[in-house]
């Protein structure tokens, strides 16, 4: 795999993730329907990821910022899934 071209290596790492979620959800004896989740899943977090570092770095902050601004919107992501299976599991 090129390396140095950013196109090859996002691509590469989106393979990665979707090879990794299937190997996860197929290992651990999940339906399809539960595949799906976790692909749609993983699309919305990568969404709000990319998209937060996208708009810091448009926005004109320097690169370490706008990665800061992606770490922050993926620990507000976890969180929120951390709390939401709590409740969903034990209730409130």
């Amino acid at each position: 795999m090129n390396f140095q071209n950013g196109r090859v290596l996002t691509g590469g790492l989106g393979l990665v993730a979707v090879l990794a979620t299937a190997l996860v959800v197929t290992v651990v004896g999940g339906s399809v329907e539960e595949l799906a989740y976790a692909f749609a899943g993983g699309i919305g977090v990568s969404v709000v990821v990319i998209g937060s570092y996208a708009y810091g770095d448009r926005k004109g902050l320097p690169h370490s910022h706008s990665v800061a601004v992606a770490g922050i919107a993926l620990g507000v992501l976890t969180t929120a899934a951390i709390v939401g299976r709590l409740l969903t599991e034990y209730g409130a």
